[in-house]
């Protein structure tokens, strides 16, 4: 089954809706350059965890990278500590989605879940593709899980030359339960991190390079 897997919700996550705006902050900290993946961290008013900004350029075609975050039966594969993700509601080819995503997180705290919508554009003149989503409260927990209750996050896909495409994601989020903040924050690269290194090294798949996702245009 396809989807748009956006959050990927664990002890060392946070994705944001300021996801866009958040891109070009002042106050962004270079906390990791390594294997062509750049993060940079970002303190917010009003949390005590820290939203991130990483990115990273791919060989691939504008399609096959937006395709790969869309296809759920790979996002165990690539997306770092991802159990799950479950669609609820979706609209206008998968562009409007709704979806319940599961998180492994490591002994003592209990495995998280997150309702997220979300919507998927396209610039129709730079053919950049943008997805943005924010949690939502209007399902029941399932037992053995605990909520986050705050979820925010975006995805960029930015077209270069030479077959190339810029990959930028971006997040914050509020983790629920006993999950202290200076731990979370200290640690915040290793989900975008192996999220992207995973993405690299499986992007040239022909699952996702011969994709064709309806409202995606390839760049002339």
């Amino acid at each position: 089954m396809r989807l748009i897997v956006l959050v990927l919700s664990l002890v060392f996550t946070v994705f944001t809706q300021t996801a866009m705006a958040a891109v070009e902050r002042l106050d962004m900290k270079l906390i990791l350059d390594k294997n062509g993946i750049k993060i940079w961290s970002y303190r917010l008013p009003d949390s005590p965890y820290y939203g991130f900004k990483a990115v990273t350029t791919v060989k691939s075609s504008l399609t096959g990278a937006v395709a790969m975050v869309m296809d759920t039966d790979s996002a165990n594969r690539w997306l770092y500590r991802t159990l799950a993700v479950d669609p609820l509601k979706l609209e206008n080819n998968n562009m409007d989605f709704v979806i319940r995503v599961v998180s492994d997180f490591p002994w003592p705290f209990k495995d998280r879940e997150s309702v997220v919508k979300g919507k998927v554009t396209q610039d129709p003149e730079t053919h950049v593709v943008r997805i943005d989503s924010r949690s939502v409260d209007n399902h029941p927990v399932r037992e053995g899980y605990e909520r986050m209750p705050s979820v925010e996050g975006g995805w960029l896909f930015r077209p270069l030359a030479n077959g190339q495409v810029e990959v930028t994601m971006t997040g914050h989020a509020d983790l629920g339960g006993a999950v202290p903040a200076v731990i979370v924050n200290l640690l915040i690269q290793e989900h975008p991190y192996n999220s992207l290194l995973g993405m690299k090294k499986l992007i040239n798949e022909s699952r996702f390079q011969t994709a064709r996702l309806a409202g995606i245009k390839e760049p002339v």
